[in-house]
């Protein structure tokens, strides 16, 4: 990958990050955004424009340190079906996790179910991005993405997942996974060698 991808990279998942940002605020703040004069909606815009920004950041730093991982693991476990099943067994582990956890911290004695939505909807969106990424290059990319799109995206969304409240758990999900679906989607034509 040459300085010039990475850049592009960089860039563009830092504005996809901000876009997702600004999504946010029309989708949760509208009203209260509108409420005031123009100088009020700019100011809101341009905090939520900045939050998504820094969300990107955060995006980035999960997807090299994927890469990093993944090319470790590769190094180390010489086969790559134990490398895709130990993979397998994390996202699953992930899932339980997410709904374990939150409803140890959070549940207040009540019922499971409403902590089984956010690890299910990021396991569809997880899915999905898999099987487009198999459709662009190869099957042996889908064990891959479903991974970094699970557990990559749950743990980087650890700090709004404390939380109880929709906006401050999907104020965090809607900026990391345009940024987390647009850097695995581009990773195969970032890497690929210029003729």
């Amino acid at each position: 990958m040459s300085l010039r991808k990475y850049g592009w990279l960089f860039i563009t998942t830092l504005l996809l990050g901000g876009l997702g940002g600004i999504l946010v605020a029309i989708i949760f703040d509208w009203a209260k955004m509108t409420e005031g004069d123009m100088g009020n909606f700019f100011m809101g815009m341009l905090m939520y424009l900045l939050y998504g920004m820094t969300i990107s950041i955060v995006s980035q730093m999960g997807f090299f340190a994927y890469m990093t991982i993944n090319y470790f693991a590769k190094t180390i476990i010489r086969s790559a079906s134990l490398w895709r099943s130990i993979q397998i067994f994390l996202v699953l582990f992930a899932f339980f996790d997410m709904v374990y956890l939150r409803y140890n911290s959070l549940g207040n004695g009540g019922s499971v179910l409403p902590f089984l939505f956010e690890p299910t909807m990021l396991l569809i969106v997880a899915i999905a991005t898999a099987y487009g990424k198999v459709s662009v290059t190869n099957r042996n990319a889908f064990v891959p993405t479903l991974f970094f799109m699970f557990v990559a995206t749950a743990m980087e969304w650890i700090p709004a997942l404390k939380e109880i409240g929709v906006h401050a758990t999907f104020s965090m999900l809607v900026p990391l996974l345009f940024c987390n679906v647009w850097q695995v989607m581009q990773l195969h034509r970032v890497l690929k060698t210029e003729s």
